[in-house]
């Protein structure tokens, strides 16, 4: 992934974490979480064009130019209409249970060029800007290499409390939330065909390793429990990066490392 790629960050408030929407496409994951790592959420409004370039795409999805061009195309057209169900929108309206809502209002093509503009739909822009409180950010390099389309929700559920390093989420909460009402609708299936290639994807490909265990009320499964925190690389990196920024003038690392770990 090219380096300006690597720097995309994803901020989404909590509570579009947590929404109610079905499970898109790889694809379809990527350009949205692109474009949304290409905005500063400080300045993003309803008349913010956001530009995703076919080359960019490829980059991030690890395809050839050829291929990005259609499967952008494909994504875009899906994309456009998809929907999200927020609950309890509004603390200052009590009344108003629940938005559905776009994730974008409009879509420009430069065919010739290779490149999209896109913006957001309005009632999603406050789950998406001036976000100060209540809200995850991670690194879309992060969740770049997943190969099942519900790996990135898990991923987000668990960088949501990734202070804690566990979470425990009711199966029925799940599928609803997931929209997997009428699928899997027995445990071992579910836990086959959505939970464990989630659980490969986030040990194999992301910056978390994750462990799962579940609780059952009587002979049947309530809910799945996650242990989860940082692989070891990434805390030597936040080690690392920690130690530069505060070392004295003229302190090599060794010094500094031995000075701030004491």
């Amino acid at each position: 992934m090219h380096k300006e790629n690597t720097k995309l960050k994803i901020h989404k408030q909590n509570d579009l974490i947590q929404a109610r929407y079905g499970a898109m496409t790889l694809h379809e994951q990527l350009l949205l979480l692109a474009v949304i790592g290409k905005v500063d959420p400080r300045q993003l409004t309803a008349e913010t064009a956001v530009e995703l370039s076919v080359a960019s795409f490829a980059d991030i999805a690890d395809i050839s130019e050829t291929q990005a061009y259609d499967d952008l195309q494909r994504a875009v057209k899906r994309l456009y209409d998809r929907s999200v169900t927020i609950d309890n929108p509004d603390p200052d309206e009590p009344a108003l249970k629940r938005t559905e809502t776009r994730w974008v209002s409009s879509i420009n093509y430069f065919p010739g060029q290779g490149r999209i503009k896109l913006y957001f739909a309005p009632k999603i822009l406050p789950y998406l800007a001036n976000l100060r409180n209540n809200y995850t950010a991670y690194f879309l390099r992060h969740v770049s290499k997943f190969r099942s389309k519900y790996s990135v929700r898990l991923y987000e559920l668990l960088v949501q409390w990734q202070s804690k390093g566990e979470r425990e989420v009711e199966i029925e909460w799940l599928r609803e939330h997931w929209q997997l009402q009428d699928k899997y609708s027995a445990i071992k299936d579910l836990k086959k065909w959505v939970i464990e290639p989630t659980l490969r994807d986030i040990n194999e490909f992301s910056n978390l390793w994750v462990k799962m265990g579940q609780r059952k009320r009587g002979r049947r499964v309530h809910s799945l429990q996650f242990r989860f925190g940082l692989k070891q690389q990434e805390k030597k990196k936040l080690d690392r990066v920690y130690i530069e920024k505060h070392a004295k003038p003229g302190e090599t690392w060794d010094n500094a490392y031995k000075r701030l770990k004491n």
